[in-house]
């Protein structure tokens, strides 16, 4: 599960909220009245845009007799005198994560003043008609228990069933997929009246970037995608090694750094220790008068999220020691940040489609060998490492089949990285670099997944301005070093 969106998302919203403090990059618009576009989301928005609405797309585009699902939108248009033609379409990650309950944030990302800029949600999430969408929050409930990794695709399962239910009733009709979903972009183009988009994609919306891009090569303009997730990398066989290469970015840099060093002069022996008594018995905390355990598993997730943003990366060493002196306060904090960022996720909608794009191939055995290549983290990540077996046994109507081979392309492209990504590593960028000829790839050195900073706003605002010419990255280099708690 990427559980940025966005896993940037997968952008979050605590990387959003960063966003908002640090940046303030406020999008300063004057609207039509709000009146003029009456959408049943309309009041939960209260930034200005001009147009809302929906778009009725088949439930399968395989079989477009078998009903429709809505599509819901806002354009927020420029009111620039230099206002150009071709719009900028934010492409949210996850798969599963929603954007517009949480318009108010996921508008500062307007790159460009000069262009239109357009909010979506893709099928089955936020207000596009979504599928179970109070099944994250029960999630956290799951956590709290010390199941056994083996064990705990059951119990999402079980905690599940009444979503399974409605996703194998007869009467529901919707197909998922990437390219089922790339298929929806396209009509909201045409429903739109944009000849061209630039696509801005995030975590799994790189995924679904390129898949439009291979799909309608004539309605991309150019493209600008972070976090890179392409068709043919897979998820699962080199989860535990993404994360362990973090990790081992983390415990070098502490080692060299002499505040660092200074305040956490054994922070690699702290995690193996921390990580070996987590193996003998779990953690106990009390949250809201109920007793949380936290074992392993729960351990290298709430560390691996740490690791997704510059921000929180810096809070990482101080994690790794509350573990080890059973500071109580500390791992609830980390809980409770963490419980914030699960509800933007639709796990219902993840799952349905990672059916179709990630349910055919040997997960299970491909997580089991990067385990032996990784020991100490064979144990398995909570909710990431029992995705494999659920994809096994959850619903999903057939529409059409995702392709899952590298995409090849000439349409002027921005690859994004971020070096301490746990998640969607540099080496994703530069393998998707290969199949996407007129591709440049900028590497953050002190970030993590999904890089939000002025650099990349300037950087992605001259590329879309002129993205023939080549692009100077070299701001990437003039980030500050993390400055650890």
């Amino acid at each position: 599960m990427l559980i940025d969106v966005s896993f940037i998302s997968k952008l979050t919203l605590m990387k959003l909220k960063h966003l908002l403090v640090f940046y303030c990059i406020l999008s300063m618009y004057s609207c039509k009245s709000q009146e003029a576009n009456p959408c049943d989301f309309a009041e939960s928005i209260t930034i200005p845009y001009d147009e809302c609405g929906y778009v009725e797309v088949p439930n399968s585009w395989a079989n477009k007799n078998n009903g429709t699902t809505k599509i819901a939108y806002i354009v927020i248009k420029s009111k620039s005198e230099n206002r150009k033609e071709d719009p900028v379409i934010f492409i949210q990650g996850g798969p599963g994560g929603n954007v517009l309950p949480s318009a108010n944030l996921y508008a500062n990302l307007n790159l460009d003043t000069d262009r239109d800029f357009i909010l979506y949600d893709q099928r089955g999430i936020g207000y596009s008609d979504a599928i179970c969408p109070d099944l994250s929050a029960s999630f956290l409930d799951v956590m709290a228990r010390d199941i056994a990794m083996d064990n705990e695709d059951e119990v999402l399962l079980e905690t599940s069933s009444e979503c399974v239910k409605l996703l194998k009733d007869k009467n529901f009709k919707t197909a998922f997929g990437t390219t089922e979903s790339a298929r929806d972009l396209e009509a909201l183009r045409k429903h739109l009246g944009y000849k061209q988009l630039n696509l801005f994609g995030g975590s799994y919306g790189t995924r679904l970037s390129m898949k439009y891009m291979e799909l309608y090569p004539n309605s991309v303009r150019s493209a600008i995608l972070s976090g890179l997730f392409p068709p043919e990398i897979r998820l699962y066989d080199n989860l535990l090694s993404n994360l362990n290469r973090s990790l081992e970015l983390l415990f070098n840099t502490c080692e060299n750094d002499a505040d660092c060093s200074a305040k956490y002069p054994s922070l690699r022996a702290d995690f193996e220790a921390v990580c070996k008594s987590l193996d003998k018995a779990p953690k106990s905390v009390i949250i809201d008068e109920n007793e949380v355990f936290v074992n392993k598993q729960d351990f290298l997730l709430l560390l691996q999220q740490l690791l997704y943003n510059r921000f929180t990366i810096s809070q990482t060493p101080s994690f790794i020691l509350a573990f080890k002196d059973d500071n109580s306060s500390a791992i609830i904090q980390s809980i409770q940040n963490f419980a914030a960022r699960l509800g933007v996720v639709n796990v219902a909608t993840y799952w349905s489609v990672s059916v179709p794009d990630e349910g055919s191939f040997n997960n299970r055995k491909k997580l089991k060998q990067d385990g032996k290549h990784n020991p100490l983290l064979s144990s398995g990540i909570s909710l990431f490492s029992s995705d494999p077996e659920v994809l096994k046994h959850w619903p999903s109507n057939k529409g059409e089949t995702t392709p899952m081979t590298a995409v090849k392309s000439d349409i002027p492209t921005l690859l994004v990285s971020g070096e301490w990504d746990p998640i969607t590593p540099p080496s994703n960028g530069n393998k998707t670099a290969e199949s996407l000829t007129n591709a440049s790839h900028a590497i953050f050195p002190w970030d993590g997944h999904c890089p939000i900073n002025a650099c990349f706003f300037n950087m992605a605002n001259s590329f879309l301005n002129s993205p023939k010419e080549k692009v100077d990255v070299s701001c990437t280099k003039n980030s500050d070093p993390i400055r650890f708690n």
